[in-house]
């Protein structure tokens, strides 16, 4: 894909909605385990929310899983 894309493509099965709560408080700085006290669940689930979004987003890193949210419009880091 074309880095000037104005958008990546949608994911082929799309981010559950805890995927893209956790995916949200990563984009605003949150570790595992202060996702996991904000939406009351362990900080290992937190992570297998967000492998899971990783792997829908054919991406490895949460980082990189937030960038490619981001640009799809799945998450909107500035709007609470």
């Amino acid at each position: 894909m074309d880095c000037d894309s104005p958008s990546e493509p949608r994911p082929a099965t799309p981010l559950s909605a805890r995927e893209s709560e956790c995916l949200l408080w990563v984009s605003r700085g949150k570790s595992s385990v202060d996702i996991g006290q904000i939406v009351g669940l362990s900080p290992r689930t937190v992570d297998s929310y967000l492998e899971k979004a990783c792997a829908k987003l054919r991406v490895r890193t949460r980082i990189e899983a937030v960038a490619v949210a981001v640009r799809a419009g799945i998450i909107d880091p500035d709007v609470d």
